[in-house]
């Protein structure tokens, strides 16, 4: 088992971080030999790689080289997957739990950017959470995904496509070239306030694994 000495959170989109900052306090508990840090960023006027510019410079500015490992909520994950598709990230990388992220892109997000008023409302962002470009396979992050699930087939918002967290579904939140996944019954939007989400993480993190 090894632990990077530290863990970034980045929140999700029209989100803050204060947002992870129960999550961040949780982890340093479980977690006590590595020292979280929560990345903030202007999720409705940045491109994904834009966000991922600026989390390289908080990257540099907290670990001073050491080795780092990252929580992403939602869009926070996509984020961090672009700083790893970087070609010389800031810091040796080391692992990255998702919480939601749309890694198959987000048919929501696809539905509303339909509409011009939310395109302008919801920044450059919007469009490309509906069919991210990044890379199939990270290039140095071991990544472990937990997944929102109501474990029905319907989710906990029906008109979305299979079983899902209310706003992204498990086929979406789904990423090929994680080494762990696990489903866990909570919102989209609570992840970052769950103590079983905060549990499996700490877990990912230490072990690369949520068994």
């Amino acid at each position: 088992m090894t632990l990077a000495p530290h863990t970034i959170l980045v929140h999700g989109f029209t989100r803050s971080r204060y947002d992870m900052m129960l999550m961040s306090r949780r982890l340093q508990k479980l977690l006590p030999d590595t020292t979280t840090h929560i990345f903030g960023y202007r999720s409705r006027q940045l491109s994904i790689q834009e966000a991922a510019n600026e989390l390289a410079h908080f990257v540099a500015d907290v670990t001073r080289g050491e080795q780092v490992s990252f929580v992403g909520h939602s869009l926070g994950g996509l984020i961090v997957r672009a700083l790893d598709a970087m070609e010389a990230p800031p810091a040796p990388m080391h692992r990255l739990v998702t919480l939601g992220s749309p890694h198959q892109g987000s048919s929501m997000a696809r539905f509303l950017s339909r509409w011009p008023p939310l395109r302008s409302i919801g920044g450059p962002v919007f469009q490309e959470l509906g069919a991210p470009q990044l890379p199939t396979r990270t290039s140095a992050v071991q990544v472990g995904c937990i997944i929102g699930a109501s474990g029905t087939r319907i989710g906990f918002f029906p008109p979305l496509k299979g079983d899902n967290d209310g706003l992204v579904s498990v086929e979406e939140a789904i990423f090929p070239a994680c080494v762990s996944e696990i489903r866990i019954p909570v919102f989209h939007g609570f992840f970052p306030f769950s103590p079983t989400a905060a549990r499996l993480t700490a877990r990912f993190l230490e072990r690369g694994s949520f068994a």
